[in-house]
């Protein structure tokens, strides 16, 4: 019998080597690219270069109308990244010291660089891939406007509970307590202060010591995003003493009898540092004009020594007989 089909015979297993073959060769290629792509090698790279900093009165960013071409070492796959990229490549560098910006002669609002100045910030702003050998652009001219500005004090919010015979000596302060704010004069012309996150702390025993944020405003820029606090705490004893009370700034004639004569302070000091106080370290005294208006006054600590940290005075009112 015939078949049905007659002429060459297709040798359909030469036709698989061949495929076989081709994609080897692709495969080989990929690797040897990848392989080569993988090795450093010293190339230029090229960047537009956008820095961030805080000139006083001046916007804190701007972008070089220079591009900065570096000589690097980097992998191919960077440095072809680069290359197929060059004029998307933008390189930020945050928080530049203003001490690096020169002032140019061309115009009021003109400032310039030296990368050279900047190595080490440009090096941290590429990463470990890339390493800076040489910069092939000397110089780097930016343009900062002027920016309204106000000086304002900074406020400090506090919610500090202090364990048993602790407590703060004197008020928690702060570094810087003012700070410059920037922005439209429409806006900064309202603002009167700047307020720092809460402090806060439970029954704390020990001096506090830290860094706090500021709560920005929408608008404006601080020319510091915080503020340094330092708050000295101190274990206390609490002592008693009677004193008499004296009448301040009476006339030679005037004759006043006090009921109680006598009143007792409750005070503190701090623990451990061995002073004893007397009778004679502390005055206590009402004024004889508050006693023309009223025969029930207040009295008041008159001296007291500087070692003690608080003062209470019981009674805390006392009668005056004329």
């Amino acid at each position: 019998m015939e078949l049905p089909f007659k002429g060459n015979k297709i040798n359909l297993g030469e036709g698989r080597n061949w495929v076989i073959l081709a994609v080897s060769l692709l495969l080989a290629f990929f690797m040897w690219s990848v392989m080569k792509l993988s090795r450093n090698y010293s190339s230029y790279i090229r960047y537009h270069v956008e820095v961030t900093s805080s000139i006083p009165g001046r916007t804190n960013s701007a972008v070089s109308s220079d591009e900065l071409v570096i000589g690097a070492k980097s992998k191919g796959f960077d440095i072809l990244q680069n290359t197929r990229n060059s004029g998307a490549n933008v390189l930020h560098l945050a928080s530049v010291d203003p001490k690096h910006f020169h002032k140019s002669q061309g115009g009021k609002d003109e400032f310039y660089l030296l990368p050279d100045d900047i190595r080490q910030v440009i090096q941290d702003a590429l990463g470990s891939d890339v390493t800076v050998e040489s910069f092939a652009t000397d110089t780097l001219h930016f343009t900062f406007p002027v920016q309204s500005n106000r000086k304002v004090p900074v406020l400090i919010h506090s919610a500090i509970t202090y364990d048993e015979q602790f407590m703060p000596i004197g008020e928690m302060s702060i570094r810087p307590d003012s700070i410059l704010v920037y922005g439209e004069e429409e806006i900064i012309s309202q603002i009167t202060s700047v307020a720092a996150k809460t402090i806060s702390g439970k029954d704390v025993k020990r001096s506090l010591n830290g860094v706090v944020k500021l709560i920005p405003i929408n608008g404006v820029r601080f020319s510091h995003e915080e503020v340094f606090y330092t708050m000295e705490v101190e274990r206390y004893v609490e002592n008693t003493i009677k004193v008499p009370v004296v009448v301040e700034d009476a006339p030679a004639y005037a004759n006043v009898a006090i009921v109680p004569g006598e009143v007792t302070i409750k005070y503190r000091q701090v623990f451990g540092n061995g002073l004893r106080f007397s009778q004679q370290d502390f005055t206590v005294g009402v004024k004889y004009d508050d006693i023309l208006l009223n025969d029930v006054v207040k009295p008041q600590i008159l001296k007291a020594p500087e070692q003690v940290l608080e003062v209470w005075i019981e009674p805390k009112f006392v009668e005056c007989i004329l």
